[in-house]
């Protein structure tokens, strides 16, 4: 299987992040290594300093003459593999007959720090014209308390370079040893990384080519898991929406048919002259409501796209919602007669005992609300049924407006969906009405900070509930 980029980016980032974390690990503990064996030629040169102090006791007590000072000092420096260079300050060193020994070093401080009964301890040049480093111990030489002279040993780094040599290759060789595995781990953490990120990329590229039923396998409880879930919802999201567009095109054409079948039939039989003049007249007449319900869908279908968009505006005041939805019911009253039904009002909003109910709110949206679920109750079902109207407050500081019927009810596989754009129930299909008013509610009812629900049983009746926020006092 070819990798794909991101896998080689990762593995690529991956390798050269645990290289450059290996070299410089290596480079440190190698330093550190070198450093412990200057450290460690440092305490052997203050052994022999302190070796060569001892001589310079027993010159001073008697017990050894200026010739066998020089020569333990020539012992000391070719045993040891070290050079030895003594300072004289002034005359007081010279009296004793023991002239300065080796050469001075370059870096005059350091003579001046010892002449103060200082010690020195240096990885520097002692010379400039040294090739290399070198370990140096300066100390003082003391008759009486006084400093008579600056004594230095020093020796050259190679010396410590050479033992930690071997030491410095193990490391790099355990290091290059290490590598190899550690980049196969690499890899396969790689891959592991990346394969659930190439299966979402795989399913997004047949979500992108229409098939909307792609999922991912989600494993774990990690940030990839996480998104795979994401990725899940979102796929199983668009395919409800594709789904709902392709209903949508299907219902509208449906209700597009029915009024244009209409129409189609009363001009072709206008054209093949059939009818008398007053059948013409109410055939005309039957066209022109076709062509009104057709306008009305419309409109409809243009305001719950404004809705969709968030495009409305709303003029929110605060209103009796009381007296709205009398107000409302009594505008519905001459229609319900029409239909053969009964609209009731309860004692709550049509009596003199009414109590004002205020909440902050559009009116005009809000009887568009009312309209529509008194006006869905009153399409969807038969003559003699009887519509309910009540509202109430609850102790949650909300009113509840409650629109129920004692009609044929609704199955509760069709609850969930009542509030879809142009969802009707299969026992809804020859009913009046264009199927969107109540998604064109729910849209208002949640910009007023309520919600809107259906209750249903199937044979005895239902009730749509409106709960919209008091105003506070």
């Amino acid at each position: 299987m070819k990798l794909n980029s991101i896998f080689r980016q990762w593995l690529a980032a991956s390798v050269c992040i645990t290289i450059t974390i290996l070299l410089l690990l290596t480079v440190v503990i190698s330093w550190l290594v070198q450093r412990d064996f200057y450290r460690q030629g440092l305490d052997r040169l203050n052994e022999r300093a302190a070796t060569v102090e001892a001589a310079y006791r027993q010159l001073e007590q008697g017990h050894m003459t200026t010739g066998g000072f020089k020569k333990e000092l020539k012992r000391i420096e070719q045993e040891n593999k070290v050079q030895i260079s003594i300072v004289g300050r002034k005359v007081k060193y010279l009296k004793q007959g023991l002239y300065e020994v080796g050469v001075h070093p370059d870096v005059k401080s350091w003579i001046v720090t010892v002449n103060e009964g200082n010690r020195v301890e240096k990885i520097a040049k002692f010379r400039k014209q040294d090739n290399e480093k070198m370990l140096i111990i300066g100390f003082p030489l003391q008759r009486d308390g006084q400093v008579i002279a600056s004594a230095f040993i020093y020796s050259s780094v190679a010396d410590a370079k050479q033992l930690a040599a071997p030491i410095r290759r193990s490391i790099w060789l355990v290091v290059l040893l290490c590598a190899g595995p550690l980049v196969v781990l690499l890899w396969y953490a790689a891959r592991r990384f990346v394969r659930p990120i190439q299966r979402m990329s795989e399913a997004a590229d047949k979500v992108a080519g229409g098939d909307f039923s792609s999922r991912v396998e989600v494993r774990g409880d990690d940030e990839l898991a996480r998104l795979g879930v994401s990725f899940n919802m979102m796929a199983e999201r668009i395919e409800r929406i594709e789904e709902q567009r392709r209903k949508l095109l299907m219902d509208i054409a449906h209700e597009l048919r029915t009024p244009l079948t209409s129409i189609r039939g009363t001009l072709q039989a206008l054209t093949d002259r059939i009818l008398t003049e007053s059948e013409q007249t109410e055939f005309v007449k039957l066209s022109l409501a076709e062509l009104l319900r057709l306008n009305h869908l419309i409109d409809t279908l243009s305001e719950l796209s404004a809705f969709e968009e968030h495009q409305i505006k709303y003029d929110m005041k605060v209103i009796d919602f009381a007296e709205l939805c009398l107000q409302t019911a009594h505008q519905c009253t001459l229609k319900a007669e029409e239909l053969g039904m009964r609209l009731e009002t309860d004692s709550a909003i049509d009596s003199d005992a009414a109590k004002p109910v205020m909440l902050q709110g559009d009116p005009q949206r809000l009887r568009q609300v009312i309209l529509n679920v008194i006006g869905n109750a009153l399409d969807h079902n038969p003559a003699g049924t009887t519509v309910q109207v009540r509202l109430r407050t609850d102790a949650r500081g909300m009113a509840v407006l409650a629109v129920a019927d004692n009609g044929r009810g609704i199955a509760a596989e069709h609850i969930p969906r009542l509030f879809e754009r142009l969802y009707k129930a299969e026992s809804s299909r020859t009913s009046r009405g264009s199927g969107l008013g109540l998604t064109i509610s729910r849209y208002i009812v949640q910009a007023h900070g309520g919600t809107i629900r259906a209750e249903s049983t199937l044979g005895a009746g239902t009730v749509m509930i409106v709960e919209l926020p008091l105003q506070r006092s």
